[in-house]
């Protein structure tokens, strides 16, 4: 009984956390979009900083501005990259909405600083970024050694799945496959709660 209760929990919160059948259920967050999550608070601690430090004497903003141009390929993907994760959660309109909403937090979370770093600190960070080559993963590189870690409001989809099919494993459930993870949340959540039951058991 207790192993049928533990496997109908698990199956629900997977579910509910993983994108199984429609768009507005994708709500964990994808690998490629927590990269660029991580870039792009990067980006937005160094660009709020800029402004902050312009009128220090570890003025940085020039840089910071020709950091956007000559990186501006790989800012764009980064932005499709997190307008992509919102579409999936929130439908085309309200991911714009909800990707604004995104980017505003990031931005007000510098307001008071960034972390302890002083503008001297953020210019040398600048000058780095800005000598890294013109890509997304070299960026993202940056940023892991800046010690900068992605804002995202749900877990990482494959680290959802990951732990899912421990539970799963652990609970004598055969196979332990995502695939098979995916197949017994689908089917609790479809068929009638007596079915699901003799399934489960």
């Amino acid at each position: 009984m207790r192993g049928y209760f533990m496997k109908k929990i698990i199956c629900a919160a997977l579910a509910a956390a993983m994108p199984l059948a429609s768009a507005s259920a994708a709500t964990c967050w994808k690998k490629d979009h927590v990269e660029a999550a991580q870039v792009r608070n990067f980006e937005m601690m160094l660009m709020v900083s800029a402004l902050r430090c312009n009128t220090s004497a570890y003025d940085f903003l020039p840089a910071y501005n020709q950091f956007v141009r000559e990186k501006r390929t790989a800012l764009v993907e980064v932005n499709d990259a997190l307008r992509s994760h919102f579409a999936d959660v929130a439908g085309l309109e309200g991911g714009l909405d909800a990707y604004d909403d995104y980017v505003i937090m990031l931005a007000n979370s510098y307001g008071a600083g960034a972390g302890g770093l002083e503008c001297r600190d953020l210019q040398a960070i600048q000058a780095a970024a800005n000598a890294v080559p013109a890509s997304r993963a070299a960026i993202w590189k940056l940023s892991e050694s800046a010690g900068i870690a992605p804002r995202i409001d749900a877990p990482q989809c494959d680290m959802a799945i990951a732990l899912a099919n421990d539970l799963l494993a652990d609970e004598g459930v055969s196979g332990g496959s995502v695939g098979r993870s995916i197949a017994m949340a689908e089917g609790a959540a479809r068929l009638p709660s007596a079915q699901a039951r003799d399934r489960a058991n």
